[in-house]
C-alpha cells in the first residue's frame, strides 16, 4: 500500500481464498470501486512541485580555495533566491560556512547553466540532475563537488479558506461607513446621488455573490474527494462485517453481540485510516472474535453473580432510573446530536440478506397474485362467467425496504420483524374488489309430459308419456373481477406520520447505501441531479427570480416522495413549486397540485417566457391519467428546475419534455 493511500482511507487487502468467496465477490467488487472512485477524486486533488535539493558528490578535479568555496556558496543561495516559490532548498542538505568577504555572485551563468541542463535531465527521467553549478575558473583537482538536483514532489491542494484577510475587512469596513455618511449627507434626496449608491450597492452584491460562487466551484473537488471517502468507508465495513459473518456465524445469535461484532469492526477499521491497525479482513476479524469472545465471557459472569444475588437486580434497576433522570436533565444536547448523526447516516437497519429476503417475499407474493389473476375461476370456481381487470403488477424495491426501515423509525429489523409490515403494505398496495352479478336468463330444456289419449278404434281413454322442448329459467352469476395497483410509493403519504415520512425519504435518498443491491426495470437506481449554474446576470437582472432560486437549490438533490410538500417529507412536483413560492415570500400559493397550479397562473406565450414562470406537462403519468399531471420553474436558457427522481435540472429541449410540454403559467404580480 502506497504511502499516500495509507494517511486517508485505506484499501483493503484480500488473499487469494477471500477473492473466490462467492458470498464476498459482490462486497469486495463494490469496495474496489469506491476505492478506485476515491483515488480518481484524490487525483484531482494533486499538483506538482519542483524542488531544487543539494547533493555532494566526489569529483577527479583540482581541490579549489576557501574563497572559491565561499563564491560557490554565495552563488547557490543567490540562484536559490530567485526561484519561483515551488522551489525550495531541501533542509537536510549540509550548510556552507563563509566567514571571508562575500563576493559578488555569478548570478547569470549559474542560472543558465543550472536551468538549460535541468530541463534536459527532466525529459529524460522525470528528476533533473543539474550540470555541476561552480564557474570554471574556479575548478581545481581533488575536490568535492556541488551538484544541483531537481526533484518533481507529489502535493495534494490546501482547502480554499473562507477566512477574510484582516486587510479586506477594514476596506470593507471603511466602505461601509462611507456609503453610510454619503446617504445621511443626503438631505435633498438627490436622484443622482441615489442612482451612484444603489449601483455602488448593486456591485458591491454581484462582487460577493461572485466571490460565493467562486468559492462553492473550488470547494466542489473536495466535496467530491468527502464524498467518495465517505463510500470506500463503507463499503469497506461491509466487507469486514460480511467476512466476519461468514466465518463465525455463531457469534451472530442475538442483537447485543451483533452490536459488539460492528462496534470492534469500526474500531478497527479506524485504527487502520490512521495507520496504526491492520489492513487485512482477516485481522479485523481476530480482533473482531476477541472483543465478541470478552464480552460474551463478561456477559456470562455477570449473569452468574445475579442469579447468585437476585437483590442486585433491584440495585440496577433504582440505578438505571437515576441516569435516565440524570440524562434527561444534564445531556440533552449529546443525546439529540447522536440520534440526528444516527438519522443523517441512511443506512439501512437490516443485514444484506434481510433486505434481499424481504425483496423476495414480496415479489413471490405479486407472482402468486399474478397467477391468481390470470387463472382467478380456478381460485374461484363456482360462477358462470369472469371478468378480471387488472392493474400492471409491480413495484421499486427500494421503496419497500425504505418503507421498511422508515416504519421501525431506523431500529434494527430482520425478515421476521419485517412480515407483518410486508403484509400490511402488501394489502395496501394490491386492492382486489370482486362484485357478482346476477341475471334471469332462459335455456332450452328436454323435458317429459304425460296426457290423455283415446284409441279411436275402441273408444278407451289412457295416460301417455311424451318429451318435448321447454324454455326454463335460471340463475346466471357473473364475476367482476377488479385488481387496483396503487403504487407503492404513493403509500407513505397516507399510511405514514410527518415524522416516519422524513426517514422514508432519507432512506430513498440514499438506497440504505445499499445501491445496486437490485436489478430489474422496476429498481430505479440513484441519479445525480443535473450540474448547471444559472448565469449571475439572470439572477441580478430579477431579484424576485434571485429569491425563488435561493430557496429552491437548497433541495438539489432530495428524492421525488408523492404528496410530499415540505424538506421534512421530500416533495412531489407541484409540492416543491408551492414551497419555493411561499417559503421565498415571492406568492404565498398554498399546497396546489399541478392542476391548481395552472388554475392560478395566467398564460404565458412561449416566446415571452421568462426565468420564475411555471412550466406545466400533460401525459407524464400514462394514459390513464388526464390533464395536466407534472410542472417545474423555468429557469431559462430552456432549463427548468423540477422535482423529478431526484430533484434537479432538466433540459427542456429533451425529446421527452418537448413530447409532453402543455403551456407556460405566470403567479400574479
Amino acid at each position: 500500500m502506497d504511502e499516500n493511500r495509507s494517511r486517508g482511507s485505506p484499501r483493503l487487502q484480500f488473499s487469494k481464498e477471500e477473492l473466490e468467496n462467492d458470498a464476498l465477490s459482490r462486497p469486495i467488487q463494490k469496495a474496489e470501486k469506491a476505492a478506485d472512485k476515491y483515488e480518481a477524486a484524490q487525483k484531482k486533488l494533486k499538483r506538482y512541485r519542483v524542488r531544487l535539493t543539494l547533493e555532494n558528490r566526489e569529483s577527479e578535479t583540482a581541490s579549489s580555495t576557501d574563497a572559491q568555496q565561499s563564491m560557490h556558496a554565495e552563488d547557490l543561495s543567490a540562484f536559490q533566491a530567485e526561484q519561483e516559490p515551488g522551489i525550495q532548498s531541501d533542509p537536510s542538505a549540509p550548510a556552507v560556512q563563509n566567514t571571508r568577504q562575500k563576493p559578488k555572485p555569478e548570478k547569470a551563468i549559474l542560472g543558465k547553466a543550472s536551468l538549460s541542463d535541468s530541463k534536459a535531465g527532466i525529459e529524460q527521467s522525470g528528476s533533473a540532475a543539474v550540470s555541476e553549478s561552480i564557474h570554471p575558473d574556479t575548478a581545481v583537482s581533488g575536490t568535492k563537488k556541488k551538484a544541483l538536483r531537481l526533484k518533481f514532489e507529489e502535493t495534494q491542494k490546501k482547502k480554499p479558506s473562507q477566512l477574510t484577510h484582516p486587510v479586506q475587512k477594514a476596506v470593507r469596513t471603511a466602505g461601509d461607513q462611507l456609503h453610510r455618511q454619503a446617504k445621511n449627507a443626503n438631505e435633498d434626496d438627490n436622484v443622482a446621488v441615489d442612482a451612484v449608491q444603489q449601483a455602488d450597492q448593486k456591485a458591491e452584491s454581484a462582487l460577493q455573490m461572485g466571490e460565493h460562487a467562486y468559492h462553492a466551484h473550488k470547494m466542489r473537488p473536495y466535496k467530491r474527494l468527502e464524498k467518495a471517502e465517505k463510500r470506500l468507508d463503507q463499503a469497506n465495513i461491509r466487507v469486514m462485517e460480511k467476512q466476519y459473518r461468514e466465518e463465525h456465524p455463531q457469534f451472530t445469535s442475538n442483537p447485543y453481540s451483533r452490536w459488539q461484532q460492528k462496534r470492534a469492526i469500526r474500531r478497527e477499521y479506524a485504527a487502520a485510516k490512521r495507520g496504526k491497525g491492520g489492513r487485512t479482513v482477516q485481522n479485523t476479524a481476530k480482533n473482531a472474535e476477541k472483543a465478541t469472545e470478552k464480552v460474551s465471557d463478561a456477559a456470562g459472569k455477570a449473569i452468574e453473580v445475579i442469579r447468585r444475588h437476585p437483590t442486585i437486580l433491584l440495585i440496577l434497576a433504582l440505578g438505571g432510573m437515576l441516569l435516565i433522570v440524570m440524562s434527561s436533565l444534564q445531556a440533552c444536547t449529546p443525546l439529540a446530536q447522536s440520534v440526528l448523526e444516527s438519522v443523517v447516516i441512511g443506512t439501512y437497519p437490516a443485514e444484506e440478506e434481510d433486505v434481499r429476503a424481504a425483496e423476495r417475499v414480496y415479489a413471490e407474493k405479486e407472482r402468486q397474485l399474478k397467477d391468481e389473476m390470470d387463472h382467478y375461476e380456478r381460485y374461484h370456481p363456482g360462477y358462470d362467467e369472469y371478468h378480471v381487470e387488472a392493474d400492471e403488477i409491480w413495484h421499486n424495491p427500494y421503496v419497500l425496504i425504505a418503507i421498511i426501515s422508515a416504519y421501525y423509525d431506523g431500529q434494527e429489523w430482520d425478515i421476521d420483524s419485517a412480515m407483518p409490515v410486508i403484509e400490511k403494505y402488501f394489502a395496501l398496495q394490491y386492492v382486489v374488489t370482486e362484485t357478482v352479478t346476477t341475471e334471469t336468463r332462459y335455456r332450452t330444456e328436454r323435458q317429459t309430459g304425460t296426457r290423455l289419449v283415446t284409441d279411436p278404434d275402441t273408444g278407451r281413454t289412457y295416460t301417455e308419456t311424451y318429451t318435448y322442448d321447454a324454455d326454463v329459467p335460471y340463475t346466471y352469476t357473473i364475476c367482476n373481477v377488479k385488481l387496483e395497483n396503487k403504487d407503492l410509493s404513493h403509500l407513505p403519504v397516507v399510511s405514514m406520520s410527518h415524522h416516519t415520512m422524513g426517514m422514508y425519504a432519507l432512506y430513498m435518498a440514499t438506497h440504505g447505501n445499499m445501491e445496486g443491491i437490485f436489478h430489474g426495470p422496476h429498481a430505479v437506481p440513484l441519479k445525480d441531479p443535473m450540474l448547471y449554474d444559472i448565469p449571475q446576470e439572470t439572477l441580478d437582472a430579477d431579484p424576485t427570480f434571485a429569491k425563488l432560486m435561493e430557496e429552491a437549490t437548497k433541495y438539489i438533490g432530495y428524492p421525488y416522495v408523492w404528496g410530499g410538500a415540505s424538506p421534512e417529507t421530500s416533495f412531489d412536483c407541484s409540492g416543491f413549486v408551492s414551497y419555493v413560492f411561499t417559503a421565498s415570500g415571492v406568492y404565498n400559493t398554498g399546497r396546489l397540485g399541478a392542476k391548481g397550479l395552472r388554475s392560478l397562473c395566467r398564460d404565458v406565450p412561449v416566446d415571452q417566457a421568462k426565468p420564475g414562470d411555471i412550466v406545466f406537462f400533460d401525459g407524464t403519468m400514462g394514459e390513464g391519467v388526464a390533464g395536466i399531471t407534472h410542472c417545474g420553474i423555468y429557469v431559462g436558457n430552456n432549463m427548468m428546475i423540477h422535482c423529478g427522481s431526484p430533484l434537479g435540472y432538466a433540459n427542456l429541449n429533451d425529446s421527452y419534455w418537448r413530447q409532453h410540454f402543455h403551456s407556460f403559467g405566470r403567479v400574479p404580480n
